[in-house]
């Protein structure tokens, strides 16, 4: 079976990944619950996948799909804790995003065929239409499907088991004033960090530093399952500090 391994060229951070991820130096909570209140997760745990629809012209159009991995994989499966999500257009501006592990033996789903009228698998030949219905066997069951909204422009996706929060703490180094950002790491997933000096700002890429007194340098952590802690220098007296999960479009 062959690999489906990324290129450096082919990754990208999207814009705005996963509620629950902004935080304000300045003001806290409150502004981040301000910042993460068009999307929230109905399930505890769950995180949201922000995906704008400009930023794909596959989802332009009706019978567009993409492939959105979190994490590495292989045809076999992922390298960590998720499976890509497909993100299917069907007609009227209907979403549908679907967990991509065939249920017939676990294999990785690619992005749906409008050709083909079907996303077919590449182990055994399983067909699933788009929305994750079983087309042919020897799949018997559906895709997950993952609940969706979707405002004219974003489409919210809600991932179980994606959704995490940030704590924190001011830190005094020998270098210079730090603030250290503790949050669930998962396994095999990137991350970087994002500064917004306002609400209505896309971000920046901030170096960070893995130890209190270590050099900020480092521009992407990869998680291991476990708590992290990640230290910027503070520069502003207000803004918000953002991590961000690194997306791959497969």
């Amino acid at each position: 079976m062959s690999q489906h391994n990324f290129s450096i060229s082919r990754r990208r951070f999207l814009k705005t990944v996963a509620v629950g991820s902004a935080f304000s130096a300045l003001a806290g909570e409150k502004w981040m619950a301000t910042l993460v209140a068009d999307c929230q997760p109905t399930q505890a745990g769950a995180g949201i996948l922000k995906v704008k629809i400009s930023d794909f012209p596959a989802l332009q159009n009706a019978g567009g799909s993409v492939r959105l991995a979190i994490n590495s994989f292989t045809s076999n499966g992922p390298t960590g804790s998720f499976y890509p999500v497909l993100v299917n257009r069907s007609s009227n501006d209907q979403f549908f995003a679907l967990r991509s592990r065939c249920t017939h033996q676990g294999c990785v789903v690619p992005p749906y065929n409008a050709a083909l009228q079907a996303s077919q698998c590449p182990c055994h030949g399983s067909k699933f239409a788009i929305d994750g219905s079983v087309v042919a066997g020897p799949a018997a069951l559906p895709l997950q499907r993952y609940t969706t909204s979707f405002d004219g422009a974003v489409v919210c996706i809600e991932i179980p088991g994606l959704g995490y929060s940030i704590t924190r703490s001011s830190v005094q180094s020998g270098i210079s004033s730090r603030i250290a950002l503790t949050f669930s790491a998962a396994r095999s997933t990137q991350y970087q960090v994002l500064f917004r000096p306002s609400m209505g700002d896309a971000g920046v890429i901030v170096p960070f530093a893995t130890t209190a007194s270590g050099q900020a340098t480092a521009t992407v952590f990869t998680g291991t399952g476990a708590a992290a802690t990640l230290y910027v220098d503070q520069t502003s007296s207000a803004g918000f500090y953002t991590i961000a999960i690194k997306i791959t479009q497969s």
